[in-house]
């Protein structure tokens, strides 16, 4: 049976609810030092969001539209002092998407130009990025889903992208890791594999353009091991807990986020939600890190904000 994307992640969050309820919310610090969001994704205003069902909660989303998403996302924002957050589009028009947020909070939103490179989500026209980068309008490149078209950043169709982010430096935004259950049999997407997701597999375009600032989204899970040897060997790599943070079960979060903080890089790790059409997902992110019984006060403050400001280069 051929189902459309958006269809197929509304079918596929359902059957994975159950086994995903992670634990109780724990309670907010009632003043809740300020946030940077690496990994916040936008849709186009117009655009009907499917009654998804949060994988997490069990809970069907309840939003019209892209225009109402955005407010719930940016209302939880300012709820728990998330001041700065990098926002990428979705679904759609995803410049566009990412410019209305940007045009409704320029102060908190960083534009990230959200690309693929498939049939079915080809690349912008490099001249588009190029303008946009140079004034300002978006300033990072990514999310790049590029396990999604089930290929690597080093094929040949992202080298102008990458020199391009490497001369004006535009830091890159990667998805790594995995993706939603059976992502590979959605026909948008029959070419994904769960392997084109291992952070190890960025290295031949690292060395290619060695001066690029590059994200591993999503902290390259599970692949733990290989996630570490790349942050090892490429001081330039920092990687987001985003999705991870409210989508794994708390303790198999806990341990992934321990042995990258034992392994040394609590100076690189950079807090996330991807929290997709779900608002809810800020909050449980927030929490999880917050909750860390593992990470000092020094360490939250790291992840939550310092690392995110002295990538992305922030005041």
């Amino acid at each position: 049976m051929i189902i459309d994307r958006r269809r197929f992640l509304q079918l596929s969050s359902s059957s994975a609810a159950i086994s995903l309820v992670p634990s109780a919310l724990g309670k907010m610090t009632q003043q809740q030092q300020p946030i940077i969001d690496v990994h916040l994704h936008a849709y186009p205003d117009d655009l009907p969001i499917p009654a998804a069902v949060n994988p997490a909660t069990g809970k069907a989303v309840q939003l019209k539209d892209g225009a109402a998403h955005r407010a719930a996302c940016l209302a939880e924002m300012k709820r728990l002092n998330i001041v700065k957050a990098v926002v990428s589009g979705g679904d759609g028009d995803r410049l566009a998407a990412a410019y209305s947020w940007c045009n409704a909070e320029p102060n908190k939103i960083i534009a990230g130009a959200g690309v693929r490179g498939s049939a079915d989500t080809p690349l912008p026209e490099l001249n588009v990025l190029r303008s946009a980068f140079k004034d300002g309008r978006l300033r990072v490149l990514g999310e790049v889903t590029t396990q999604y078209a089930g290929i690597t950043l080093d094929d040949p169709k992202y080298a102008a992208y990458l020199a391009l982010a490497e001369e004006l430096d535009i830091p890159v935004a990667l998805h790594t890791g995995t993706m939603p259950p059976g992502m590979s049999f959605d026909p948008c997407c029959r070419t994904a594999r769960a392997r084109l997701g291992d952070p190890i597999l960025v290295e031949e375009a690292l060395n290619r353009y060695p001066k690029l600032r590059l994200n591993l989204m999503h902290a390259g899970w599970p692949y733990l091991d290989d996630t570490i040897s790349t942050l090892f060997h490429y001081p330039q790599v920092n990687a987001d807990l985003g999705a991870i943070d409210w989508l794994l079960p708390r303790a198999e979060f806990y341990h992934y986020l321990q042995a990258l903080m034992r392994a040394g890089f609590g100076k690189r790790l950079m807090f996330g939600t991807d929290q997709m059409y779900w608002p809810e997902g800020i909050a449980m992110a927030v929490d999880a890190v917050q909750s860390a019984p593992f990470l000092s006060a020094d360490e939250k403050r790291d992840i939550f904000y310092n690392n995110a400001a002295k990538f992305y280069r922030l005041s």
